[in-house]
């Protein structure tokens, strides 16, 4: 795994602005997040730090180098390649040799829509990402408070806020998002 500068240097080579801003605010919410529920700060740091490492690529891009880098777009993911972003990211750092702990590259693939089977580490990701405080839309305090209770709970929340949001706005659906809600649910209630 490349070192911390060397991270932050790349990873400034591509996002800028607020999305810049937005990384590191992930970043200090995912540490704080991370140390309550007992993951792995290095791990945390870097999955935090580099998870839109493929944000800033228009559309057609995320597809292109998503077919280049050898995954397969589902149809949601070709009618919605920002969905894609997370995989990207994964499988570019992986390429660039920045990031190696498969770990970290799994959580920073899956924090866009969650998946089935979602390791601590992809939990305190996703949800840094979704409760950081610079996001403001209903219910998203709710979330925030929870996730220091109660990761999977805290998860559950977001997962249903986000679903019915997409519902309402009429977009489609990723099948990892309600496979990652399903799971889950039938988690809480073992």
């Amino acid at each position: 795994m490349a070192e911390w500068h060397a991270l932050e240097a790349a990873l400034q080579a591509r996002v800028t602005g607020e999305r810049l801003a937005h990384t590191y605010r992930v970043l200090e919410t995912a540490r704080r997040l991370g140390r309550i529920h007992g993951a792995d700060d290095g791990q945390v740091a870097v999955a935090a730090l580099m998870h839109d490492y493929a944000k800033p690529l228009p559309p057609a891009a995320l597809l292109a180098e998503a077919v280049r880098l050898g995954l397969t777009p589902d149809p949601v993911e070709r009618a919605q390649p920002h969905l894609l972003h997370g995989p990207v990211a994964a499988a570019l750092l992986a390429e660039e040799g920045l990031v190696t702990d498969r770990e970290v590259l799994q959580a920073i693939a899956s924090h866009t829509t969650g998946r089935a089977g979602m390791s601590l580490l992809e939990k305190v990701i996703y949800l840094a990402d979704y409760v950081e405080p610079g996001r403001r839309f209903a219910g998203v305090e709710e979330i925030r408070a929870e996730a220091e209770r109660d990761l999977d709970r805290a998860l559950l929340g977001a997962l249903n806020n986000s679903l019915v949001y997409l519902v309402r706005q009429g977009w489609l659906i990723h099948p990892a998002s309600v496979e990652a809600r399903n799971w889950l649910l039938q988690e809480l209630q073992r």
